[in-house]
């Protein structure tokens, strides 16, 4: 990311620059009009539109793409990166575009490392709770069997959400690898 005492902020879409071109055209503004639209909205917290864009290809070459803020946006934006836990502006910009684009979460490395700790935190007690099921089951241990169910229902559900709380992150630190 290059930046200038203007304001100006450099950020490489790849794959997103299409799907921004495409926005841009429907709704007859400039990639930089576009572009300041998204991080107003995120800077004020609005909601954004609910129509996920897909982007398949994280593979492709990345295209660069110039952004000119006034002083306080990028004071704005400096804050965010710092309170967000991202390394740089260009990665909390690119961020912030593919979050609104396909509608799917993307974190900063602070974001990154507490979902790793949760799931490393779950994931004893979900292997726990299954050890326990097993002995209940192998030891005919008169258990109720609403309360047998709520043991399987807990380790189930704590087995699945360290799967999705995996695949968040892995794809997370996917998307940040060709940068």
């Amino acid at each position: 990311m290059a930046k200038d005492q203007s304001g100006s902020v450099t950020v490489r879409l790849g794959a997103l620059r299409e799907p921004l071109a495409i926005y841009c055209a429907a709704s007859g503004i400039s990639t930089s009009d576009a572009i300041r639209e998204l991080l107003s909205r995120n800077l004020l917290e609005l909601p954004a539109s609910v129509t996920p864009i897909n982007i398949d290809d994280e593979s492709e070459p990345r295209v660069r793409l110039e952004l000119r803020l006034t002083p306080k946006e990028h004071a704005a934006v400096q804050a965010r990166v710092i309170s967000e836990g991202f390394t740089s502006a260009n990665r909390w910009v690119v961020s912030l575009i593919r979050a609104n684009l396909m509608k799917e979460p993307e974190f900063g490395e602070t974001g990154l490392d507490a979902l790793h700790e949760s799931n490393r935190l779950l994931a004893p007690l979900a292997r726990n709770l299954n050890q326990l099921t097993r002995d209940i089951r192998q030891n005919g241990i008169q258990v109720p069997a609403y309360r047998f169910q709520i043991l399987e229902n807990l380790q189930k559900s704590i087995s699945a959400h360290t799967k999705v709380i995996a695949t968040v992150i892995s794809r997370n630190v996917g998307r940040w690898r060709s940068e």
